[in-house]
Parts: structure tokens; sequence; C-alpha cells
């Protein structure tokens, strides 16, 4: 996941009761990860339009996809690959960010409905090649959320993305990085239950042709975004849900963004290009 895991929790566990949550971090890795060729996901994608039964694990990270889809009328899409891979995100991001690449950029369309489940089967048939990088890491963070919470109360932190588990003392004091200078804070909040995530534009960048590119693609233009929002901080129950909306949120950018944290009864804080913040929802009331 090019990321660190950070767990604090409230009693020490012993070795083996902690390599659990090694283990399934790593089995989520060998399932989702599309630089992996030997991935059940890499396996998967090539095997466009053929029905492909697979382990529990993806098809249940599969179903959360599928309801984001829909809820977010396709603004959440996992058939993004084709269209990350000719914006230059073809390599893991350590050897993609920062670097300028020469590659054509003919706009890759984005297919409306990437997949198909099977709920009988536990198979799924991809219309086109997809990306879990996201979803799948807000999907284990709960799992090992639920495996913590048996032994005391603590947090686990996946770069930046964090779930509360059991019941804190006292709130956390998370402070919002700086999207234009990142060894600051812009602002803070406080949360003492469910997760919190953010989708920014201000990292995982490149150039391609000398022409700025991120990793958050529009699926309506199979480019990369320009949306004002670059920078979406969301509070939800659980970590898969503060990911996927940190994303569509920050997609859909100022007009209708904030809108939608209300209508979802998420929280928010949200960074614009001129580094304006609106603050929002479930975290601060209707402001």
């Amino acid at each position: 996941m090019s990321t660190t895991v950070k767990i604090a929790i409230s009693y020490e566990l012993p070795n083996h009761d902690l390599s659990l949550i090694y283990q399934l971090f790593e089995l989520i890795e060998k399932t989702c990860s599309r630089f992996r060729s030997d991935s059940e996901l890499s396996l998967l994608n090539r095997q466009i339009e053929k029905e492909a039964i697979v382990s529990s694990e993806m098809f249940s990270i599969l179903t959360e996809a599928d309801k984001f889809f829909w809820e977010s009328n396709g603004i959440f899409n996992p058939g993004i690959l084709s269209a990350l891979e000719t914006n230059g995100y073809n390599q893991s991001i350590e050897f993609v960010r920062g670097q300028d690449m020469d590659l054509p950029l003919d706009a890759i369309g984005v297919t409306s409905q990437p997949f198909k489940l099977n709920q009988g089967r536990q198979a799924v048939t991809l219309h086109t090649r997809i990306d879990l990088g996201g979803i799948a890491k807000g999907w284990v963070i709960d799992r090992a959320a639920e495996i913590l919470e048996q032994y005391g109360y603590g947090f686990i932190n996946v770069g930046g993305d964090m779930r509360i588990f059991g019941t804190l003392p006292r709130p956390l004091n998370i402070g919002i990085e700086h999207p234009m200078n990142l060894s600051n804070m812009i602002s803070s909040v406080q949360v003492q239950e469910g997760a919190i995530a953010t989708s920014t534009s201000a990292k995982r960048k490149w150039f391609v042709n000398g022409e700025l590119k991120h990793h958050l693609i529009d699926t309506r233009t199979g480019h990369s975004s320009e949306s004002s929002i670059i920078s979406a901080t969301i509070t939800a129950p659980t970590a898969i849900e503060a990911d996927v909306w940190a994303k569509i949120i920050l997609l859909i950018g100022e007009k209708d963004g904030p809108g939608k944290v209300l209508e979802k009864g998420l929280g928010a804080i949200l960074i614009n290009q001129n580094c304006g913040i609106w603050k929002g929802g479930s975290l601060y009331g209707n402001v």
C-alpha cells in the first residue's frame, strides 16, 4: 500500500495477536494490489467479460465498491485503471511521484458500469480493468479495528486514514495538513469515535509532457480531476465510508460537495485552491 500502519492500543498485545493484523494487511495486499502481477486483482483484470469466482475478501470489497458506485452516480468508479495508466500512474507511487514522463495524452473513457456481481456464485464479471487501492485500504482498516477492539481501545492509522475502536477516554486532536506546505497544519479536528480520512490532489502528483497530473481521476473526462477542492477530510462511522466519500466530495467540487456532506450526515473540512476552508456537517453543525 506504499504507506505505514500505526496502532495505538490500551492493552499490550502478544506477538501472536498482533501478527493477525500483519497477516490481514498482507492478505489484502496480495488480493488487491494492481502492482503485483500475481495478485487476485491482477489475475481478475486479465479476465474481462468472463465470470470469475473470487475470494470472500475480494467479493466483500467489490460489493462495497458497487454500492458506492450507485450512491455517487458513478463519480466513484473503480473502472479507472486504464485512465490512471494513460495519465502516467503505471507504477507504485514512489517510482512516479515528481517524475516528468513523455506520454500521449489521449483521453481514456471510463466505463459506466465497471463490473457485475453474481451474489449466488460469489463471482464477478469485469467489463473493464479496475483499481481498488483506496477502498481496499478502508476495508482492511475497518476489519483490523474489529479485531483490535476485542483487546481494548485505541486507533489504527494507515497513511492518515484512521479508525477509532473501543471507547476513548478523551477525543483525539488531529491536525489537517496544509495542502501547499505539508509540513504545516492548516486546521484540526477532534474525534472520539468512528473514522477520518483525507483525499488530496497535492501528494500523489507527477508530470506528463510538462503537465501536472495526480491520481484522482474524474470519470467524466478520463483525466486527473480539475476540482477546485484540493483536500477533503471526511469523518464517518467507518474507514471505508470516510475514504470513499472524501474522494467523491473532492471530485464533485465546491458547488455540490458541501451539500453532499450534509445529505450523508458526514463531517468535513474542505480546502480549495486558494486555501479557503469550509467546515461543516456532523462535527460542526450545519455551518
